[in-house]
């Protein structure tokens, strides 16, 4: 194991210094433009791939299914369009708010999101937790429409702010970007990935317990209700601060901890630093993609993520494999 994660760190590593070196320009090595613009961009796209990865491990070990990730049931969408509607409201009404720092409105977005899609599946606070098919077509079902939603209220806020030519920075933001971005954006984001992996880390071993089932871990003294709880708001805060600093990479959460499950043990403090590794991976490449593919053309990381991503979950919903297949493990 320790050998697979240092394999995947090294690809990651070699993705580092390329993403670095070349540009829309082709190769340069200019000092100044590595340590002012290239290399907070690749470290923001690297934690940004990574948080969103470890959401949406905490999310499918959660709810014990492969589909259950941020961005199927509605928490991306959701964070999108909380930041969406702040910054229109603060843009065309001047009630006050401040988008300076945008994390505060998609961790809120993100969570209200979640807690919907939990609504919709008809779980109670003190009873958060039956995994059952009926409850996981229900939250999946639920998170559909929440995207759909969530989407509508993002394009009517943009299209309020692209009536006054105030929009396209927030367009960009909303379907994945990395440009322009700052060692501001690459420490925040790297922050709250540490903190809250730290935290998702202590909680692992309740987390292998749950996949057992709701009643067995109740059996051994487990809160379930809390745990998820908790989880949930740890992965509020991952995907938050990945689409505040970033922008949204969807189907990321979903692709990383698939894979990091085929590699290796279904424990979550092996899954969470592999899918990770997997997902910044995923993120940087798909950054490097988007300077060069049509430079000097910037193109949105989103899009390319949702290439890749939107067809592989099309074969997991055709498959019948377990877990790829979105049953639950009850």
């Amino acid at each position: 194991m320790v050998r697979l994660l240092l394999k995947y760190f090294l690809l990651l590593c070699i993705l580092i210094v390329v993403g670095s070196v070349i540009g829309p320009t082709g190769f340069n090595v200019d000092l100044d433009l590595l340590t002012t613009i290239r290399l907070p961009r690749v470290t923001t796209a690297l934690f940004a791939g990574a948080a969103t990865a470890a959401a949406g491990t905490l999310s499918q070990s959660l709810f014990r299914n492969s589909l259950a990730t941020p961005s199927i049931i509605g928490t991306e969408a959701g964070a999108s369009f909380s930041l969406a509607l702040a910054t229109m409201l603060a843009a065309q009404y001047g009630i006050g708010l401040e988008v300076g720092n945008p994390i505060f409105y998609t961790s809120i977005g993100a969570a209200l999101a979640t807690m919907l899609s939990l609504g919709i599946m008809r779980f109670r606070p003190e009873g958060l937790g039956s995994s059952s098919g009926d409850s996981m077509a229900r939250l999946l079902l639920g998170g559909f429409a929440l995207n759909a939603m969530f989407a509508a209220g993002s394009a009517f806020c943009l299209s309020i702010l692209m009536e006054n030519g105030a929009g396209m920075s927030l367009y960009h933001w909303l379907m994945g970007s990395f440009s322009a971005r700052t060692w501001d954006h690459a420490l925040g984001i790297t922050g709250a990935y540490f903190v809250c992996v730290a935290l998702a880390f202590r909680l692992a071993p309740t987390l292998d317990a749950l996949s057992l089932g709701d009643e067995a871990s109740r059996s051994i003294g487990i809160d379930v209700a809390r745990i998820r709880w908790q989880v949930l708001l740890i992965t509020s805060i991952l995907i938050g601060s990945s689409l505040s600093c970033g922008g949204a990479l969807p189907f990321v959460g979903l692709i990383a901890p698939h894979f990091a499950r085929l590699l290796s043990k279904p424990h979550v403090k092996i899954l969470l630093p592999l899918a990770s590794i997997i997902g910044a991976i995923l993120a940087v490449s798909a950054d490097l993609v988007a300077r060069t593919l049509r430079a000097p053309i910037d193109m949105d990381v989103g899009l390319l993520t949702t290439l890749i991503g939107a067809p592989y979950f099309i074969w997991l919903l055709i498959s019948n494999n377990g877990w790829a297949g979105g049953k639950s493990r009850d």
